[in-house]
């Protein structure tokens, strides 16, 4: 399959949306047989471009240009991959919008801005060239602006859209500074020579360095990073499609960004550490407000910041290969969590009905499991994919997730057969995860650098991290412990506004605020 042939997907979405646009209510007999052969084409061509980029290896394909500006695609394991995720996603979230929309006489406005907006991140993930990424970037934060306005009565949603416009505003004006002053030392606006030429350089220099310091800002402007993240909680308001969309794909542009451009950042080893000390920072802080979080769509949107601010660490410790394993698996969690939001209360209510926590100290007994499990694994973890000590460290986050599972398979009623069957459940968890983990940095194989040899500084963001997250994993164990002292009754209050950071910095910019904790228009729905 010729690889420009990929760009069929996001032209046809085009098509698509014009009639579904034409037809604002979605009741003529055109617009949604468009969009469902604009889905299934994409994809189709998202399959074959996968198995092409993992045959043959990174391809690249462009029509006729200058100076590497033109219509170009660069197939590889990173931008087939994402390809696919978002073809598929693509076509879950439109079959759903179609029910959920359904007698809303706008529908038909709906489904094409969507289709705009998955055409947009398609051309994202598939530019060959630095002015198609650009353009494409900034389009579909566009097409996220008019989603995010669907409903210009919900002031909250209005606010979460005035505040992401000028968020990505400046990402934009990150992303082309970066960009010109790339292509202004490499002559050239192709991809692939671009990275090449950073690639051999001896050393970056100073207009290499700048550009490494604008992409790491770019990334963490789009992936919504501390402190700028404050208008992603409010995009609640939205349409739960939108959300789903946002968090599954759109979110992910900064880590796409961060892999994408990685030898970039390898390059300039302060970028890195810039990068690992934002996504740390956000990490703990997302993890931390989310357990104060009382509405299902709010404790999904704060565990994406928390998400996103992990993989920018992963990005920024070098591991790429976790980073776009991360994304995937990110996702696929999220983009289910959004779309069963409705049902969401009542599935937490069973699983703690038919699996009541253990008591005492008998919480603790899980995360230190895992934890020795982990360790105790970890030899013939390097067998299966050898990783650096800052990477292998990085994998105690993934004890800390399993014990906290073990926590809850060790109920009152038959402890010992439940925690035998959970630890025999995280050692294939643990195996799996190292598979994976060798799997994806294979794929990614000429497509990305290797880690860099950590240094004090990465030692220094990393150990406080993996603290920080321990003592959140205590905080989930003895929840009933911390509400007793009136110090954590007052720490949850503030936490559970974000610590004020957002009302702080967007104050200037919020004429007519509305009440973070007023009823939403979407959980009246």
């Amino acid at each position: 399959m010729p690889a420009l042939l990929v760009l069929l997907a996001p032209a046809t979405f085009v098509v698509a949306a014009l009639l579904a646009m034409r037809d604002a209510a979605g009741h003529g007999r055109a617009s949604w047989p468009a969009i469902r052969a604009a889905s299934a084409l994409s994809l189709l061509l998202a399959l074959g471009a996968f198995a092409l980029a993992l045959t043959r290896g990174p391809l690249s394909a462009a029509l006729v240009g200058r100076h590497g500006i033109d219509l170009s695609v660069r197939l590889d394991a990173l931008s087939a991959s994402l390809f696919l995720l978002v073809s598929f996603i693509g076509v879950i979230v439109l079959r759903y919008s179609r029910n959920y929309l359904d007698g809303d006489p706008r529908r038909g406005m709906f489904l094409g801005e969507l289709c705009l907006t998955l055409a947009a991140v398609m051309t994202l993930v598939l530019s060959g060239n630095l002015a198609l990424l650009a353009a494409a970037w900034i389009a579909t934060s566009l097409a996220l602006h008019r989603l995010l306005l669907f409903y210009p009565e919900r002031a909250a949603a209005v606010r979460a859209a005035r505040r992401k416009f000028i968020v990505a505003r400046t990402g934009d004006v990150c992303l082309l500074g970066a960009f010109a002053l790339l292509g202004w030392t490499c002559r050239s606006a192709d991809l692939v020579t671009v990275l090449a030429q950073v690639h051999a350089l001896p050393h970056a220099g100073p207009a290499v360095s700048a550009a490494a310091v604008l992409l790491v800002l770019a990334a963490a402007l789009k992936s919504a990073q501390f402190p700028a993240h404050g208008w992603l909680p409010d995009i609640i308001d939205t349409p739960t499609p939108v959300s789903a969309l946002l968090h599954a794909g759109i979110i992910n542009g900064g880590g796409f960004l961060a892999i994408r451009f990685a030898e970039v950042l390898v390059a300039v080893p302060a970028a890195m550490h810039l990068l690992a000390a934002i996504g740390a920072i956000t990490a703990v802080y997302g993890s931390l407000v989310m357990l104060t979080q009382t509405s299902i769509k709010a404790a999904l949107a704060w565990s994406t910041i928390a998400q996103m601010g992990l993989m920018l660490l992963e990005c920024g410790l070098g591991a790429f290969p976790l980073a776009l394993l991360h994304l995937l698996a990110h996702s696929f969690y999220k983009a289910h969590g959004f779309l069963a939001s409705g049902t969401a209360v009542d599935a937490v209510a069973r699983r703690r009905a038919a699996a009541p926590a253990a008591g005492g100290p008998a919480r603790a007994l899980g995360p230190v499991l895992a934890i020795v499990l982990y360790l105790a694994l970890r030899p013939l973890l390097d067998r299966i994919d050898a990783e650096p000590a800052a990477i292998r460290a990085l994998g105690l986050l993934v004890a800390i997730g399993v014990g906290m599972l073990l926590a809850r398979a060790t109920p009152a009623k038959q402890p010992a057969a439940n925690l035998a069957r959970g630890l025999m459940l995280a050692t294939v968890a643990m195996l799996a995860y190292a598979a994976l983990h060798a799997v994806t940095g294979a794929a990614l194989a000429g497509t990305v650098p290797g880690a860099p040899v950590a240094n004090w500084v990465t030692w220094a963001i990393l150990v406080p991290t993996l603290i920080a997250f321990a003592a959140i994993a205590l905080m989930q164990l003895w929840p009933e412990r911390l509400q007793a002292r009136p110090r954590w009754r007052a720490a949850y209050v503030h936490l559970s506004h974000g610590l004020y950071v957002d009302a702080l910095l967007w104050r200037p910019f919020d004429h007519s605020p509305t009440p973070r904790n007023a009823p939403s228009a979407e959980a009246t729905r």
